[in-house]
């Protein structure tokens, strides 16, 4: 009988070892179309987006904002009513909780957030994704 469980034991790990081949590994092809068909990208909020933010020091920032699907922006700024007053800035941007766009500016390192409101708009928040509150919200909306 003690000869015969190390017999059992053995016949057993050979049957579950045995007749299985080795699977080659997946081609970089392969893996790109499984995470492709996993991750389904809602790029719906992507598009160039205007209006008219507040400023302290002047009557408003007349902004347009192009979010791409590569993961880049264009933005443009213009300090109505200021001599030199316009900037364009471009860079890359990350989606945080599939509501929140960063947009960081590349020189500098600088943050700016806006949260995708609906299909049509995206409204300036702070980094937790806090929007305005009150009359002034409206203000800080960007519309397609």
């Amino acid at each position: 009988m003690k000869k015969l469980i190390p017999v059992l034991g053995l016949a057993l790990m050979m049957a579950a070892c045995g007749g299985k081949k080795a699977q080659p590994a997946a081609s970089a092809d392969s893996t790109k179309v499984a995470i492709n068909d996993s991750a389904v990208v809602d790029t719906s909020y992507c598009g160039t987006y205007r209006g008219t933010l507040p400023a302290a020091d002047c009557e408003g920032i007349k902004t347009v904002l192009t979010i791409s699907s590569d993961s880049t922006y264009n933005l443009s700024s213009d300090y109505i009513g200021k001599k030199d007053g316009q900037f364009v800035t471009s860079g890359v941007y990350h989606l945080k909780d599939g509501k929140l766009i960063e947009l960081v500016t590349p020189s500098s390192g600088e943050k700016t957030y806006y949260k995708v409101k609906d299909a049509k708009s995206i409204i300036m928040t702070d980094s937790l994704g806090t929007e305005p509150e009150g009359e002034i919200a409206k203000f800080y909306v960007l519309t397609k």
